[in-house]
């Protein structure tokens, strides 16, 4: 028989081995699934930000698009004339910003939201064919005694729609919003 006091100290010791190979395993393991998850969470985030700074872009160009087509409406009215290089130049840079951000997908991580979709759509398409109207009377001669036209009912309209995506960004950007806080959800 053998003696117990040889058996216990080997019974620890292979115990102590087992669970020392044990932690040497899971604990890099536990590390690389938390370090897996906090990637993911950042990942996640980082794409909640792009399509804020998404639909803020969609915001800010439409309105300085805006911008340069009632500047040149209110010097027609004036009976001003406008330079039709500088308002070219000004629409194209106003407008190929607008379509770059209206354009833009959203990012994977935010449902795309189809009233602000289909808002965006509605003033661009607005947006374009004021410009091409404006662009027209600006290109007729001045003093031709014709009176501009009114544009007043059409620029109304777009600030109507503009103000209705306004309100649809707004609350979208601070539903994305919620997702980034450390309270809240991010999934």
């Amino acid at each position: 028989m053998t003696d117990a006091s040889t058996v216990v100290p080997l019974i620890t010791g292979l115990g102590g081995a087992v669970i020392g190979a044990a932690a040497a395993v899971w604990v890099p393991m536990r590390q690389r699934r938390h370090q897996s998850r906090d990637d993911e969470r950042a990942f996640h985030e980082r794409l909640l930000r792009e399509e804020i700074s998404r639909l803020t872009r969609l915001r800010t160009t439409g309105r300085a698009w805006f911008d340069v087509l009632l500047r040149a409406h209110q010097s027609l009215e004036a009976g001003q004339d406008v330079d039709v290089n500088r308002f070219d130049d000004e629409i194209r840079r106003t407008s190929l910003g607008a379509a770059a951000a209206g354009y833009q997908p959203p990012t994977p991580a935010a449902d795309p939201s189809q009233e602000v979709d289909s808002l965006s759509a509605q003033i661009f398409d607005q947006l374009q064919d004021l410009t091409w109207e404006i662009r027209a009377q600006i290109v007729r001669s001045p003093g031709t005694g014709e009176d501009a036209p009114d544009f007043s009912r059409r620029i109304d309209h777009i600030k109507d729609l503009r103000a209705a995506l306004n309100v649809r960004l707004l609350e979208r950007i601070e539903e994305l919003s919620r997702h980034l806080s450390p309270r809240g959800p991010t999934s």
